[in-house]
């Protein structure tokens, strides 16, 4: 054994040297057991640590939860070096399974994958840095994955600091900039770009470039023609000029999915149903009105379109409310001192409180479990309850250090919660114990929704994110300028965002977003009815209002209480509090059902 892995002889037993550079070498090793157990892995040496074992650790077990990249197995340190076990990939380099030329559709469909890996990995500001045929394997789970292996230990690329300082990776697939000591983002992509071209057409890098001319020649060695959007990908991946470029995965990603497809707003609509269709008569409740001068006010102060008409219900007054969630006609209500309340609107607004050890701090969200009588709830306490409606007492508490939830949601087998380090979180709710992170966000998660199959957020690092919960992984990425709200429309394609004062809408493959409305007050909440039909508006002026979702205009006004903090909305009964220390209860109204 190499005398630098003593530290590890007792678990691993070197097969041989894989590699060696400036910043350190890589082996294959056995674990050390005399048992058929015993299994093949890489051990990466990392000669001058950049940072502690222990952060080093965190954040490639973390990168190891991609399944196109190799897991995170063991670490130690010794003599200053640090050394670090990675699964390792049995399968062989991706030109040796089917060796080139490949057919363009092939290759499209094996960069999108690729280029989808690079996000994930630039997204923990990492450069992979070594990209080149024999760095990609092709994976049976599912058929033809390509798998991203030997990652250069680098320290992360900071915000200030736009490259840096390397002289490795193979000089036939380097990038100009890495040739000359240089490493940023977009070297991994023209990398990847020059993997792609030697896929197309079976010839070394090398092959492909006339120094003569100083241009490049694989156009013209290509022997199947290209769709334009995959050639203008690859001639863009492999600008050799940084300023033309692609600066970043996801721009390549939006240009290599791009069609002649129609809008996304012509989509989004193409989805939604107007609300004419809407015809399911309301069971008439029985009002708990204010004084009747209150009750007058506010039914005076109702200001419907023709389109669409809201019957006031009921106002309540139970301090500042910071969250709302309505199942049915079950409105539970989170409060600015921690308290939660119930309140059953079929039986006059009648309200009671949950039995348990209370929170002790804001609520920030309320989720209640699409199938069964249970709440969640979130706090600043640090804490999320599970409450059990039934019986109307405290179920369960999920905790964990430096814990600061921001909002829930709840899938059928998880309970999603993010949080202000930027994590979200899947907790298993048969066992009640957390299963899976998300955790490419780089700052505070403001918001969260779910359709049970797709996860969509929103993070002050000024991203939207959506996400797949069956496979575990990152889906798309969307920049935007800010943004505090959002839902998610049924179908898991298109993610509304309240973006100051306009309302947005995403869709999964764009690179920019659809305007639905827009005001001259604040966006502070929204909420999409369940069929997508309608979207409830809240400002932090005095009204709310409600868009249909297939037109985009404005169906209803209804004046509240300034200042709109949360919405909870089934279609049917809109409920808003604001910042008055009110909680408005409204009910579509019977006279305008068709």
């Amino acid at each position: 054994m190499n005398h630098a892995l003593c530290d590890g002889q007792d678990r691993y037993e070197v097969v041989k040297r894989l590699g060696q550079g400036h910043s350190g070498q890589t082996f294959l090793a056995r674990t050390a057991r005399p048992d058929a157990t015993s299994k093949l892995v890489v051990i990466k040496e990392v000669y001058r640590p950049q940072e502690s074992l222990d952060n080093l650790t965190k954040r490639l077990s973390a990168l190891g939860e991609h399944p196109q990249l190799p897991a995170l197995i063991d670490s130690w340190q010794s003599s200053k070096r640090q050394f670090l076990v990675f699964e390792h990939i049995k399968q062989p380099a991706l030109s040796e399974t089917e060796p080139p030329p490949w057919l363009p559709e092939k290759i499209e469909g094996w960069l999108l994958s690729l280029l989808a890996v690079l996000e994930y990995l630039h997204s923990f500001r990492l450069v992979h840095g070594d990209i080149r045929p024999a760095n990609i394997r092709l994976s049976n789970r599912p058929a033809q994955t390509p798998i991203l292996v030997d990652l250069r230990i680098t320290p992360r690329l900071g915000k200030q600091q736009p490259a840096l300082d390397t002289i490795e990776g193979d000089a036939a697939y380097a990038a100009p900039e890495q040739a000359l000591g240089k490493l940023v983002y977009a070297s991994d992509l023209y990398s990847l770009g020059l993997v792609a071209i030697h896929l197309l057409t079976g010839l070394s890098p090398f092959d492909l470039y006339s120094v003569v001319d100083n241009r490049w020649i694989w156009p013209d060695l290509v022997i199947e023609s290209l769709p334009r959007n995959l050639s203008s990908v690859l001639h863009r991946l492999l600008e050799r000029s940084l300023k033309y470029r692609y600066a970043n995965a996801r721009q390549a990603i939006i240009d290599l999915k791009k069609s002649s497809a129609p809008s996304l707003l012509d989509k989004a609509r193409s989805l939604l149903i107007s609300p004419d269709s809407l015809s399911q008569p309301l069971q008439t409740l029985t009002k708990k009105a204010l004084s009747p001068a209150a009750s007058e006010l506010i039914k005076s102060e109702v200001k419907p379109t023709s389109q669409l008409h809201w019957d006031f219900l009921c106002q309540l007054t139970p301090g500042i409310t910071t969250a709302l969630a309505l199942q049915g006609k079950i409105l539970a209500m989170g409060t600015s001192t921690g308290a939660i309340l119930i309140c059953d609107l079929t039986s006059g607004a009648e309200i009671y409180s949950l039995r348990g050890r209370r929170h002790g701090d804001r609520i920030t969200a309320l989720a209640f479990h699409p199938r069964g009588r249970t709440l969640y709830s979130a706090s600043r306490d640090s804490t999320v309850k599970q409450w059990d409606l039934a019986k109307g007492t405290l179920a369960h508490t999920f905790s964990q250090p430096g814990w600061q939830p921001t909002d829930v949601a709840v899938a059928p087998s998880y309970l999603i919660v993010s949080d202000g380090t930027g994590h979200i979180t899947l907790w298993d709710l048969e066992q009640l114990i957390p299963c899976h992170k998300f955790n490419q966000h780089q700052d505070w998660v403001s918001a969260i929704a779910t359709n049970g199959e797709r996860l969509a957020s929103i993070s002050r690092d000024l991203t939207l994110r959506l996400w797949s919960l069956p496979e575990k992984q990152l889906i798309e990425t969307f920049p935007i300028r800010q943004g505090q709200t959002l839902a998610l429309h049924p179908g898991g394609y298109h993610i509304i965002v309240g973006n100051g004062r306009q309302v947005d809408v995403w869709e999964v493959g764009q690179s920019t977003p659809e305007r639905l409305c827009s005001g001259a007050e604040g966006i502070t909440a929204l909420a999409l009815s369940p069929d997508a039909r309608l979207l409830a508006v809240g400002t932090d002026g005095n009204v709310l209002r409600v868009y249909e979702g297939a037109s985009g205009q404005c169906v209803s006004e209804l004046a509240q209480g300034w200042g709109v903090v949360a919405i909870a909305f089934n279609g049917h009964t809109l409920v808003s509090s604001s910042q008055d220390e009110t909680v408005t209860v409204w009910q579509r109204s019977v006279d305008a059902m068709p």
